[in-house]
């Protein structure tokens, strides 16, 4: 496909019914977004135009649909819009390479645009990587993501449940293991991070007992993990080397604290435990004040 440089564009101000939004289902538009664009368009108005080609019906959207959901909440009867006459393959492939530097799209969506393309369009991965740019093996993971990944775990993906970091993880995993993984991991509040170690130590289990012992304390699997694991870097010397890993300890046992509190069985405790519990709640939270500040303003480097 030609660059996106040496395509002519044609500017010009399109009513919105002209507008076809049919290429929408390629591309998520997450909780609040629309929300977050009304602002905006309302504040600094449109600062850049919505990429259209042409088709039949009219002008057929390739980049710009949180700008036109958002003019339509607004009440607005135009948007400026760049025209690209490209046949409907390479109008694909540029969905892809107008986000490319921003990097507004996300796996997900990628994965998308590439699976139409091999669907749709009957094309393989090599005719694929050199309409869009990408290598070969990006193209695989991509395709990964929609043909191995569980309908129920992209129906997460699609509504926010999970990220993509937690997706790229979960789709090691047969399909049949996928969906009890993604519930472990919303039930219980795990970060991306703790997701690929529950999943690695999940295809380190040969045995169902094993697998169903990880799937209900996942959040002990995790914390052993990393406790029982070497945690240093080469390039740190002993002092750096110990603070590396009360850094790794701590945010464990962060991740850990939110998942209990944040969990069905914190509203299950009795008004003597909640009461024991307060006292060590406000130390906590002065300790939190403290590691904030640190943090915050750099206190240990400050130190030297």
């Amino acid at each position: 496909m030609a660059s996106i440089m040496t395509i002519a564009v044609t500017h010009k101000k399109l009513k919105l019914d002209q507008m076809d939004t049919t290429l929408s289902g390629l591309r998520l538009t997450r909780p609040g977004e629309i929300e977050k664009m009304c602002r905006r368009l309302n504040q600094s108005g449109q600062l850049n135009p919505v990429i259209v080609r042409p088709v039949e019906t009219g002008y057929q959207i390739l980049d710009g649909f949180k700008r036109y959901y958002s003019a339509q909440q607004l009440g607005w009867e135009y948007l400026d819009a760049g025209i690209v006459d490209v046949p409907l393959a390479d109008g694909k492939a540029m969905m892809l390479s107008y986000n490319r530097g921003g990097r507004s799209l996300l796996d997900y969506d990628e994965a998308l645009v590439v699976f139409s393309l091999k669907k749709d369009h009957l094309l393989d991965q090599t005719s694929i990587s050199r309409l869009t740019g990408y290598s070969r093996s990006w193209v695989c993971r991509r395709l990964a993501l929609v043909e191995k990944l569980d309908t129920v775990v992209q129906d997460s993906l699609r509504m926010g449940v999970i990220t993509n970091s937690h997706a790229r993880a979960i789709v090691r995993l047969p399909r049949g293991n996928q969906d009890e993984i993604t519930r472990c991991i919303t039930e219980n509040h795990l970060t991306s991070r703790d997701t690929l170690l529950l999943v690695d130590k999940f295809l380190d289990s040969p045995h169902r007992k094993d697998q169903q012992y990880i799937l209900s304390h996942p959040v002990e699997v995790i914390e052993k993990s990393i406790t029982t694991g070497e945690i240093y870097d080469i390039r740190l010397g002993h002092y750096g080397n110990r603070l590396l890993k009360s850094i790794e300890l701590l945010y464990l046992q962060q991740n850990i604290f939110i998942a209990l509190c944040t969990g069905h069985m914190s509203s299950r405790l009795s008004d003597t435990e909640t009461e024991i519990l307060d006292g060590r709640m406000e130390k906590l939270k002065k300790g939190t004040l403290s590691v904030g500040s640190i943090i915050n303003q750099k206190a240990w480097k400050d130190e030297r």
